[in-house]
């Protein structure tokens, strides 16, 4: 079973250089992928396609070998459930704590408002040193801190597929080394990562195949 699969994938955004035309690309438990692409623009594109954030021309997209219906949101939340996206356009509502917004997936999916953070996500946010601003509204985090925020939120989804755009520069060389060690150990249980980075050690350590994206064509290396 492949945990993602696009067929004849279409994407058009031709004002922006990030169409991709009929692609077809699977990915199965224990990939680790590094995009290499001419445009970051496009390459940032296809992470939000895995994502499920951008809605498709034409083609089909299989989560699990389920087609994904993308005519309603809703009908994506379980599958954005299961998918960590770490990246520069990730963001957490405005209006709600840090502490809610680390909880509202389970909030929606348990149907509960009054759940304790678990000890992975409590020990994560002290390992980064946000425990005491759990409280507080994202827009009064600095945004080191925010950044790191939405780092912990996709994590302790426990997700099946994590997506990263230069965990480098998002989580920042302060936390860097921190980042890394967190997730070796989820790549070590073969949690499939797609990414893109400009880090070489990071790289050659986290990556097994690399996809290539050229004038809206995929190949795989």
């Amino acid at each position: 079973m492949y945990l993602i699969n696009l067929v004849d994938y279409t994407i058009d955004f031709p004002e922006s250089d990030c169409s991709f035309n009929k692609l077809n690309f699977t990915l199965s438990r224990g990939d680790a992928f590094v995009i290499i692409g001419d445009s970051p623009d496009q390459a940032h594109m296809f992470l939000k396609a895995l994502a499920t954030l951008v809605k498709p021309v034409s083609g089909d997209f299989y989560f699990k070998d389920k087609k994904v219906d993308f005519s309603d949101y809703r009908n994506l939340l379980p599958c954005k459930k299961k998918i960590g996206y770490i990246a520069s356009d990730s963001a957490m509502i405005s209006n709600i704590t840090v502490r809610e917004n680390l909880l509202y997936t389970r909030y929606y999916f348990e149907n509960l408002l009054s759940l304790p953070l678990d000890e992975t996500a409590k020990k994560l946010c002290e390992n980064f040193g946000i425990y005491d601003k759990l409280d507080i509204y994202p827009g009064r985090l600095s945004s080191v801190d925010l950044r790191i925020a939405i780092a912990i939120r996709e994590l302790i989804k426990s997700p099946d597929l994590l997506l990263l755009e230069r965990p480098e520069d998002f989580i920042g060389h302060t936390n860097f080394d921190l980042f890394t060690e967190v997730l070796r150990d989820m790549v070590l249980i073969k949690l499939p990562i797609v990414f893109i980075s400009y880090d070489k050690d990071f790289i050659e350590e986290f990556s097994n195949k690399k996809i290539f994206l050229k004038d809206g064509t995929l190949s795989i290396g």
